[in-house]
Protein backbone atom coordinates (compact mmCIF):
# COMPACT_ATOMS: atom_id res chain seq x y z
CA UNK A 1 0.00 0.00 0.00
CA UNK A 2 3.10 2.41 0.36
CA UNK A 3 4.52 1.43 -2.59
CA UNK A 4 1.39 2.71 -4.55
CA UNK A 5 1.01 5.63 -2.24
CA UNK A 6 4.23 7.06 -3.32
CA UNK A 7 3.62 6.63 -6.91
CA UNK A 8 0.52 8.61 -6.38
CA UNK A 9 2.10 11.43 -4.50
CA UNK A 10 5.03 11.61 -7.57
CA UNK A 11 2.13 11.39 -10.35
CA UNK A 12 0.14 14.22 -8.62
CA UNK A 13 3.37 16.96 -8.15
CA UNK A 14 3.87 15.76 -12.14
CA UNK A 15 0.70 16.62 -13.03
CA UNK A 16 1.27 19.76 -11.08
CA UNK A 17 4.26 20.97 -12.71
CA UNK A 18 2.53 20.13 -16.09
CA UNK A 19 -0.25 22.63 -15.09
CA UNK A 20 2.43 25.30 -14.26
CA UNK A 21 4.36 24.60 -17.34
CA UNK A 22 1.30 24.83 -19.57
CA UNK A 23 -0.15 28.14 -17.53
CA UNK A 24 3.37 29.41 -18.34
CA UNK A 25 3.10 28.65 -21.89
CA UNK A 26 -0.81 30.22 -22.31
CA UNK A 27 0.14 33.45 -20.49
CA UNK A 28 3.18 33.68 -23.25
CA UNK A 29 0.75 33.55 -25.31
CA UNK A 30 -1.45 36.08 -24.33
CA UNK A 31 0.39 38.49 -23.38
CA UNK A 32 1.02 39.73 -26.79
CA UNK A 33 -2.35 39.54 -27.77
CA UNK A 34 -3.10 41.45 -24.67
CA UNK A 35 -0.35 44.29 -25.21
CA UNK A 36 -1.73 44.78 -29.01
CA UNK A 37 -5.22 45.22 -27.75
CA UNK A 38 -4.39 47.48 -25.32
CA UNK A 39 -2.14 49.57 -27.50
CA UNK A 40 -5.04 49.49 -30.39
CA UNK A 41 -7.78 50.64 -27.99
CA UNK A 42 -7.16 54.46 -28.35
CA UNK A 43 -8.43 53.75 -32.04
CA UNK A 44 -11.85 53.30 -30.71
CA UNK A 45 -11.46 56.92 -28.41
CA UNK A 46 -13.53 59.45 -30.70
CA UNK A 47 -11.10 62.00 -31.39
CA UNK A 48 -11.54 65.55 -30.02
CA UNK A 49 -12.51 68.33 -32.06
CA UNK A 50 -10.65 71.69 -32.17
CA UNK A 51 -14.13 73.46 -31.84
CA UNK A 52 -14.20 74.47 -28.32
CA UNK A 53 -18.18 73.66 -28.07
CA UNK A 54 -17.68 69.88 -28.51
CA UNK A 55 -16.45 68.55 -25.01
CA UNK A 56 -16.84 65.18 -26.08
CA UNK A 57 -13.54 63.44 -27.29
CA UNK A 58 -9.98 62.11 -26.21
CA UNK A 59 -7.07 64.56 -26.71
CA UNK A 60 -3.81 63.56 -28.53
CA UNK A 61 -1.78 64.08 -25.30
CA UNK A 62 -3.81 62.16 -23.59
CA UNK A 63 -4.16 59.10 -25.78
CA UNK A 64 -0.01 59.64 -26.16
CA UNK A 65 -0.23 59.27 -22.06
CA UNK A 66 -2.01 55.77 -22.25
CA UNK A 67 0.35 54.41 -25.05
CA UNK A 68 3.69 55.32 -22.60
CA UNK A 69 1.79 53.76 -20.12
CA UNK A 70 0.33 51.12 -21.61
CA UNK A 71 3.78 50.51 -23.04
CA UNK A 72 5.76 50.35 -19.42
CA UNK A 73 3.21 47.87 -17.94
CA UNK A 74 4.18 45.65 -21.03
CA UNK A 75 7.17 46.06 -20.00
CA UNK A 76 7.20 45.17 -16.24
CA UNK A 77 4.74 42.61 -16.66
CA UNK A 78 7.24 40.93 -19.05
CA UNK A 79 9.78 41.37 -16.62
CA UNK A 80 7.76 39.92 -13.73
CA UNK A 81 6.71 36.77 -15.82
CA UNK A 82 10.79 36.07 -16.95
CA UNK A 83 11.19 36.11 -13.28
CA UNK A 84 8.53 33.90 -12.72
CA UNK A 85 9.64 31.71 -15.63
CA UNK A 86 13.54 31.49 -14.05
CA UNK A 87 12.06 30.84 -10.96
CA UNK A 88 10.07 27.73 -11.37
CA UNK A 89 12.33 26.66 -14.08
CA UNK A 90 15.20 26.34 -11.39
CA UNK A 91 12.16 24.36 -9.47
CA UNK A 92 11.39 21.87 -12.23
CA UNK A 93 15.29 21.41 -13.01
CA UNK A 94 16.17 20.87 -9.00
CA UNK A 95 17.46 24.08 -8.09
CA UNK A 96 20.42 25.27 -10.92
CA UNK A 97 22.33 21.79 -11.11
CA UNK A 98 23.45 23.06 -14.42
CA UNK A 99 25.05 26.09 -13.28
CA UNK A 100 27.36 23.77 -10.60
CA UNK A 101 28.58 21.14 -13.20
CA UNK A 102 29.61 24.13 -15.79
CA UNK A 103 31.72 25.28 -13.31
CA UNK A 104 33.19 22.13 -12.62
CA UNK A 105 34.70 21.60 -16.15
CA UNK A 106 34.92 25.29 -17.87
CA UNK A 107 36.74 24.80 -20.59
CA UNK A 108 34.47 21.10 -21.92
CA UNK A 109 37.65 19.07 -22.72
CA UNK A 110 39.43 18.10 -19.39
CA UNK A 111 37.64 14.67 -19.17
CA UNK A 112 39.96 14.05 -22.54
CA UNK A 113 43.16 15.37 -20.55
Amino acid sequence: MALGSGEEQAGTRTERQTYRRRRLMDISRLLPVLGALLLALPLLWPEASAHPAAREGVSMSTAIIYIFAVWIGLIAACFVFSLAVQRWADHWTGGGADRSSAGDQPSGRAEDS
